[in-house]
């Protein structure tokens, strides 16, 4: 039940946020997360911080906090210093001496580059494995998920 709870809110966070993320494209305005390539401690740089519901504390801006490796992030943009990256911690946070939720910080470009190369090699292994099942699956995909055969793909084609 606890980890459904997580799961719900952090869908719901991800869908509240997937409108202001920047993402590589200029134009475009959908999020681009990516995972903690390491466990490492972050400097909050939030104006006037942030409050850690956990340690019952406020963190100023300036303030470290802990990030542990695969933890959920968001591009916001560049960041303030040379081959940098604002990002945006987008999970709640349940465990002492962590990051608040919704902190921001800078990661280097490369760790950045590391963290999204990871989201997306997950992001494709998930495709797969879906892919797999609805081929497993067959027509027994379709009535689970309520979708409708295209008109364009006859029985034997999705079996």
């Amino acid at each position: 039940m606890k980890s459904i709870v997580k799961l719900s809110a952090l869908s719901g966070v991800l869908l509240c946020l997937a409108g202001p993320a920047f993402s590589e494209d200029a134009g475009s305005t959908s999020a681009e997360l990516a995972f903690m390539p390491s466990a490492m401690d972050v400097t909050l740089l939030n104006e006037k911080g942030k409050f850690v519901t956990v340690d019952m504390k406020t963190l100023k801006k300036g303030e470290k906090c802990h990030m542990e490796k695969d933890a959920v992030i968001m591009k916001v943009g560049p960041g303030g210093a040379a081959d940098t990256t604002r990002v945006r911690y987008i999970a709640p946070n349940f465990s002492h001496g962590g990051c608040p939720f919704m902190t921001e910080f800078e990661i280097s470009n490369a760790d950045y580059k590391a963290a999204r190369d990871a989201f997306t090699a997950r992001k494709a292994e998930a495709s797969e494995k879906i892919d797999a099942l609805k081929k497993q699956l067959g027509d027994k995909w379709n009535e689970l998920t309520n979708d409708k055969p295209s008109p364009d793909t006859s029985p034997a084609q999705t079996k």
